[in-house]
C-alpha cells in the first residue's frame, strides 16, 4: 500500500513539475508576439505563465509538506 502511494504521488509530482516545465516553454515560444501587440498570443502567453506557476506551486507545497513530516522537530 505504501509502495502503491509513493509511486502514485512521485508520478503525480513529476507529471506536474513537467507540465509547468512546458506551459513556461510555451509562453515563451509565444513571448515574442505578444510583444508584438497580438492579443490571442498575450491571452495565451498570461495563460500559460498562470498554469506553469501554479503547477509549480504544486510541487513546492508537495516539496514542503514531505519536509515537514520528515523533520522530527516540527510540531505535528
Amino acid at each position: 500500500m505504501v509502495l502503491v502511494a509513493s509511486l502514485g504521488f512521485t508520478t503525480l509530482i513529476v507529471a506536474c513539475f513537467s507540465l509547468g516545465v512546458r506551459l513556461l516553454t510555451d509562453a515563451q515560444n509565444v513571448a515574442g508576439k505578444a510583444r508584438k501587440g497580438s492579443s490571442k498570443a498575450q491571452q495565451k502567453e498570461s495563460l500559460s505563465l498562470v498554469g506553469a506557476y501554479l503547477a509549480f506551486a504544486i510541487c513546492f507545497s508537495a516539496l514542503a509538506y514531505g519536509i515537514y513530516l520528515i523533520i522530527p522537530f516540527l510540531p505535528h
